[in-house]
């Protein structure tokens, strides 16, 4: 199982002009070190509208959209092939150059979004305009993949792009509306190795609303029209990078609340996950999802737009200040960033209940992350009984003990919206009102404890839990073979506003690995290094005062607990 849905992606607001300010302003800053702080980079990847500048934060890797009008020319001037090779040179010249060929190669580049649409089509491409500005990219990234494999022993002509170049970004609708995507195509079918600008071809297929399986479905329509109209394209790989359940971002849609959104966004992984397991025709060429859910939301919509987080304007502060509170659909994802590399195809079972199981190389870690759900629908039965089961005898070695930890979140229970609800909407939630919506804002631990198992004899773990639907639940067992926690380093403590502070960390990863059965992060404050005051563990207790020291180590599911990383002062306000 690769990880192929860790993609989100926003667009900066009108003005246009002002993109550089939004991206750059502490609230983007937030969402998006919010957003890399899933598990186990359960989001790797962010794709923003009219980036010609490159915002780098909390270990995201940009979807660089090679897609804007570059200060100081005017929409009506050309932008000649010449231009554009010499412009995608330097910036990946200057991006190597300043974080490292290494990290850079992680970017996804590509071309300019949506080309087709008007409100898009800034420079007014023609048909010939657009495919010289998409070969001229293409030239640009080719110079620089030579130079770069030329540079490196080993790196052969045979081995694949460092640069690889991702397009068009269509919504391909009818050739009459939108022939700039489909003449890419064309060309790209006569001459599939040498006269096609893209590496991967990315389309566009988002639902009505209704169901999830409607993102997969308009996946496997446009694959099938296109490969029968362009049959060479058999060769090219695929990815559906607005894979949303429903368009329009900022239009307040209940089920973009709750626990459905969250159920939705499992569905189309899980749904993806099976074509891609089965190897059908469309998951044979299948590379990757991305969901457009990393915008910054609004009053009076602040739960029901399509984001990952409740954003509060607090306007009435001195000096103003916003807080985020988690969605349900962010969980959800952190639930997925729990899976295993190794999973079989989606299950589905009696009750509208899908799974997906999953182990590691070395059977020492097991993931199972289920969902009941009705899509954007309510559940006309709420309450059902799963029983779940596992045999021990998949973790493989010597007598070891298993510890485990489920973890779910439920219609009602985890619904930080439904309790805004009944606290009357406040646009300015107070102190006591934000405490009470992050009290129900992270999944709910249902059951942990140990089991121990022998070799060659036959035991289960078994639970049985009564859920309120719509759902989802994460099974991890871990057993006692997986690594402890490894140090956590890199430690920021930035001011929210007066009394709370935003305390960020990385962990490190230890032969490259994830770090699965991580049970939770103590965080521990100090007022003083000097005299005797000891350190205390601060994660449900305010400090007394914010000044001072902080340090944070891991604790995994055995309880064993990883070094602490290295304290960091704050002293001011920043």
């Amino acid at each position: 199982m690769k990880r192929f849905w860790t993609s989100t992606g926003l667009c900066p607001p009108e003005p246009r002009n002002a993109s550089g300010a939004f991206l750059l302003s502490k609230d983007s800053l937030t969402n998006l070190e919010l957003i890399g702080s899933l598990p186990n980079r359960g989001i790797s990847h962010v794709r923003i509208h009219w980036l010609l500048d490159l915002l780098e934060v909390c270990g995201l890797y940009p979807a660089f959209e090679l897609m804007g009008i570059p200060q100081g020319m005017a929409t009506e001037q050309p932008c000649t092939e010449a231009f554009w090779i010499d412009l995608v040179q330097q910036l990946v010249g200057r991006y190597t150059d300043r974080y490292s060929l290494r990290y850079v190669a992680e970017w996804r580049f590509e071309t300019w979004n949506e080309p087709d649409l008007r409100s898009y089509n800034q420079l007014n491409f023609t048909t010939n305009d657009y495919l010289s500005y998409a070969f001229a990219i293409r030239k640009g990234m080719s110079m620089m993949n030579l130079k770069f494999k030329a540079a490196q022993p080993g790196n052969g002509a045979t081995r694949r792009a460092i640069f690889p170049l991702y397009g068009p970004a269509g919504l391909f609708k009818s050739l009459e509306h939108h022939p700039l995507c489909w003449s890419a195509l064309e060309v790209c079918n006569s001459n599939v190795t040498d006269g096609c600008p893209f590496d991967t071809i990315t389309f566009h297929r988002k639902g009505s609303g209704r169901w999830a399986s409607e993102v997969l479905d308009g996946g496997r329509q446009l694959l099938n029209d296109v490969l029968n109209q362009f049959p060479n394209l058999k060769r090219k790989m695929f990815a559906n990078d607005e894979a949303d359940p429903i368009a329009g971002w900022s239009t307040g849609r209940p089920f973009q609340a709750d626990v459905r959104y969250g159920a939705m966004l499992f569905s189309i992984v899980a749904q993806h996950w099976s074509a891609i397991a089965n190897r059908d025709e469309f998951g044979q060429r299948f590379q990757f999802l991305s969901h457009d859910n990393a915008f910054l939301s609004y009053y009076p919509y602040v739960f029901e737009q399509r984001t990952l987080f409740a954003r509060f304007q607090m306007n009435l502060t001195n000096p103003p200040h916003v807080r985020f509170v988690v969605k349900p659909a962010f969980s959800a994802l952190g639930m997925l960033a729990n899976l295993a590399p190794l999973a079989v195809p989606t299950r589905q079972i009696e009750g509208n209940v899908s799974y997906i199981t999953s182990v590691d190389e070395r059977s020492a870690y097991l993931c199972l992350v289920a969902s009941r759900s009705n899509d954007s629908f309510p559940m006309w039965r709420k309450r059902l009984r799963w029983n779940v089961s596992i045999p021990t005898d998949i973790f493989a070695g010597t007598r070891t003990r298993l510890s485990y930890l489920v973890e779910a979140i439920q219609d009602g229970r985890n619904d930080p919206f439904q309790l805004w609800q009944m606290q009357g909407k406040p646009p300015y939630p107070t102190a006591h009102q934000l405490a009470a919506m992050r009290e129900v804002q992270l999944p709910s631990v249902l059951k942990v404890g140990s089991h121990n198992i022998d070799p060659g004899k036959v035991s289960y773990l078994k639970f049985s839990f009564n859920l309120r639907a719509p759902w989802i639940v994460s099974v991890r067992v871990c057993s006692e073979h997986y690594p402890p926690p490894a140090q956590i380093y890199g430690v920021r403590v930035r001011s929210v506003y007066r009394d709370e502070v935003l305390i960020t960390w990385k962990l490190s990863r230890e032969r490259g690995e994830y770090n699965r059965c991580i049970q939770t992060y103590e965080v521990w404050f100090k007022s003083s290094y000097a005299g005797f005051e000891p350190s205390k563990k601060v994660n449900r207790k305010s400090c007394s005062g914010m000044i001072g020291y902080y340090k944070v180590r891991a604790v995994d599911l055995h309880d064993r607990k990883g070094p602490f990383s290295t304290p960091v002062h704050y002293k001011i306000s920043a």
